[in-house]
């Protein structure tokens, strides 16, 4: 396996080809990325590296192939990046992984044409992060499986201020994107709810804990509805619309869009993604998530008497609890 600095090393190598005059490379590089041109200085120098997302945006737009630079020769690769995440006990490389996403959500929130669309059998990440006792379930609900993490009872599960903090950044930045499009299978909030009851009845989760989760879930349902009522974020004004899926959704797909980037991204693990820069995955990805918009009823802005019947009956799923 090849040393890592290498390929960066490489990567540095490949940029000064396409552009060798410095002044040129610097200003490019300053205007692409928006930071100023000491912080370009020191990337080009190796002080410090450029992240996974600038060197993605780099690479989109002088036509740089990653899979070259790494030397991966099949035909049929496609540069993807696996993020598995520690939300609890999180290492620097955790953090730093996190972070990534934040800061490109943070790069694109003043483009215009930005946006996200995802299809889900969960609640999307972008807006559960909000939620402490949410995302504790679902950090909880991971470690159970997860070989990175101890399975452990729910009264266990504590988030590090650094890592809710960043969660929590997280949502507010996905708030910047001018367009969010959600198709959601009928069944989240059935599913979220059995396996709630399922874990209190095993005894991983206490009578205390399942109530500060249906608070969350209960505050969830009357945000998210007043987000479809509206058709936009509260906070930014950017348009949201939300669609109930009239077939059920197996897998959980989502795409970020903006000027340089076209992201798919494959949720994994529950709280984790795959992402994948490749045009042709992201083609593909957007087709699919389009044709299940196809199959599904919006109930943001207009259809409120389905809005309404939707709600009501994820209040009483909720209510059971």
């Amino acid at each position: 396996m090849r040393d890592g600095n290498l390929y960066y090393q490489e990567f540095l190598s490949v940029i000064r080809q396409k552009i060798p005059h410095k002044a040129t490379l610097t200003n490019t590089l300053t205007e692409l990325l928006n930071i100023d041109r000491d912080a370009v200085y020191r990337r080009l120098r190796g002080e410090v590296h450029f992240s996974f997302t600038e060197m993605a945006t780099i690479a989109k737009k002088m036509g740089i192939s990653l899979d070259s630079i790494a030397e991966i020769e099949s035909v049929q690769s496609k540069p993807t990046q696996v993020v598995v995440t520690r939300h609890v006990d999180p290492t620097a490389l955790d953090y730093r992984m996190f972070n990534d996403h934040v800061n490109l959500l943070k790069f694109i929130k003043n483009e215009r044409d930005t946006k996200i669309i995802e299809s889900a059998n969960m609640l999307p990440h972008y807006l559960l992060y909000d939620y402490e006792y949410i995302t504790r379930y679902f950090i909880f609900r991971w470690s159970q499986a997860s070989s990175l993490a101890t399975p452990m009872p729910f009264n266990k599960i504590k988030i590090p201020e650094q890592m809710r903090n960043l969660q929590k950044e997280c949502c507010f930045y996905s708030r910047c994107v001018k367009k969010t499009e959600y198709v959601w299978d009928s069944m989240i909030f059935s599913r979220l709810a059995s396996d709630i009851k399922f874990f209190e009845k095993v005894r991983l989760i206490d009578k205390e804990d399942v109530a500060q989760i249906k608070k969350d879930l209960t505050e969830f349902l009357t945000n998210i509805e007043k987000v479809a009522v509206k058709g936009k974020h509260e906070e930014t004004g950017n348009e949201v619309s939300i669609y109930i899926s009239d077939v059920n959704i197996e897998t959980n797909y989502s795409c970020l869009v903006s000027k340089n980037l076209n992201i798919s991204l494959f949720r994994t693990f529950l709280l984790n993604s795959n992402a994948a820069l490749d045009k042709d995955v992201y083609v593909e990805v957007e087709s699919w998530i389009n044709s299940l918009q196809r199959m599904s009823t919006l109930i943001s802005v207009s259809g409120e008497k389905l809005r309404n019947d939707f709600f009501i009956a994820q209040r009483e799923i909720i209510n059971t609890l």
